[in-house]
């Protein structure tokens, strides 16, 4: 799944991918595990894991989207 998050590497948002399918995603998100994301530059793929407030962001994305 792919939504925007603020990349502390790029300074920017862009354009982010879990590394979960969405069975365990949805999982992930309703125990508040840990999400790792995403995103390729130029340099090199920027990787990190999502904080609180990035969280709920996914889960309102995915709930608009169904």
């Amino acid at each position: 799944m792919s939504f925007v998050a603020y990349c502390f590497i790029c300074e920017k948002k862009v354009t982010v991918h879990t590394l979960l399918p969405a069975a365990s995603l949805l999982s992930a998100l309703s125990n508040d595990d840990n999400i790792e994301v995403m995103h390729t530059s130029e340099k090199s793929d920027h990787r990190w894991r999502l904080n609180r407030e990035e969280k709920v962001n996914l889960l309102n994305h995915i709930r608009k989207s169904l």
